[in-house]
């Protein structure tokens, strides 16, 4: 008896702490960002239900996944002088069920390094991301951190070509 006793203790004081410790997914996701930060993004969740334009782009497409979106963003140094276009790029599924990128818009020039990516992101048919930002001074992409390390080297590496062109 005594010892069931103490067994019931010892999974009351060690079952609140191994609650605590971060699961897997919690461990992936802070090893992306903080190599992310590593190289000076800005990481900012993004909430489709309370943002004008993407809660706009929801509506249209009830397949996005209303939770689990951030921006990583990228803002040019004193020395860089950043984009010399101003853009945004939105994806889409159209009604065959193909995803496709569009920009707000129309009268905007997409350039050569930003079709390259849309184009790429276009045949891999990820759904990975849902936003390509062009600012004055800052780039920056929308996407829900699925993957690892790899996907964030790929991603710093495409913020960085953004933000010189």
């Amino acid at each position: 008896m005594v010892y069931v006793i103490i067994a019931l203790a010892m999974l009351f004081i060690l079952g609140p702490v191994l609650m605590l410790r971060p699961s897997a997914r919690e461990r992936r996701e802070a090893r992306i960002r903080q190599r992310a930060m590593a190289d000076s993004v800005l990481i900012s969740p993004i909430s489709l239900a309370r943002d004008k334009k993407f809660n706009a782009l929801k509506q249209r497409n009830p397949h996005i996944d209303d939770f689990r979106w951030f921006r990583y963003q990228l803002v040019a140094t004193e020395k860089e002088t950043g984009p010399s276009v101003k853009g945004e790029w939105l994806q889409r599924k159209t009604r065959e069920g193909q995803l496709v990128w569009e920009p707000t818009d129309t009268k905007v020039q997409t350039p050569p390094a930003v079709q390259q990516l849309i184009d790429q992101w276009q045949q891999q048919q990820a759904e990975d991301f849902l936003s390509l930002e062009l600012g004055p001074r800052s780039v920056s992409i929308v996407w829900n951190e699925r993957g690892d390390l790899a996907e964030v080297e790929a991603l710093l590496k495409h913020l960085k070509q953004l933000l010189a062109i």
